[in-house]
């Protein structure tokens, strides 16, 4: 097998934790979160990493924690929503592994995104100025439009996290 690398890109609440845990069960691979790896090898959180030092100091290390992640194998990485838009992250990403895109419908972004602000639980710096639902889709609305054309550079896309989907399409390229 050439690629043993799947990287998840997409949208902040499109489900690349929850989808990549479960894709590397069924594939035998092992799971990384990207932004928890962050988190780990920085002692704090990415919300504190933003508030204190800004997003350009984040995505230095975000290219730097995923630079370690091409030196795995059998492994599906859950990257940051952002991950891929940044310097030269997308092309380092595709020449290293499979890249799938979890397109997710704006609706279903937002309404997850609101219910996991509402629960105070949020890991989204991006979104967390937003008061009210309207607002915060505005606000994925707004980044949908700017990251999508990287989004769509993936090697393949999955609609709505439909396994059967990614495995049709992945038997093809593996």
């Amino acid at each position: 097998m050439k690629n043993t690398l799947i990287y998840l890109i997409g949208m902040p609440a499109s489900g690349k934790s929850t989808f990549g845990k479960l894709l590397a069960q069924k594939l035998n691979y092992s799971f990384l979160d990207l932004d928890f790896l962050i988190e780990k090898n920085n002692n704090t959180t990415i919300p504190q990493i933003f508030e204190k030092k800004g997003e350009a100091y984040f995505r230095k290390i975000e290219k730097k924690t995923l630079q370690k992640t091409f030196n795995l194998e059998k492994t599906i990485i859950a990257t940051g929503g952002g991950t891929p838009c940044f310097f030269d992250n997308l092309q380092k990403i595709k020449e290293h592994g499979i890249v799938c895109f979890l397109n997710i419908e704006l609706e279903i972004l937002a309404k997850r995104t609101f219910e996991t602000q509402q629960k105070q639980n949020d890991n989204r710096p991006l979104f967390k100025d937003a008061a009210s639902f309207e607002e915060l889709y505005t606000l994925i609305s707004q980044k949908w439009g700017d990251r999508k054309k990287f989004y769509q550079e993936a090697h393949f896309e999955i609609k709505n996290n439909d396994l059967n989907e990614f495995f049709e399409k992945i038997e093809k390229i593996l």
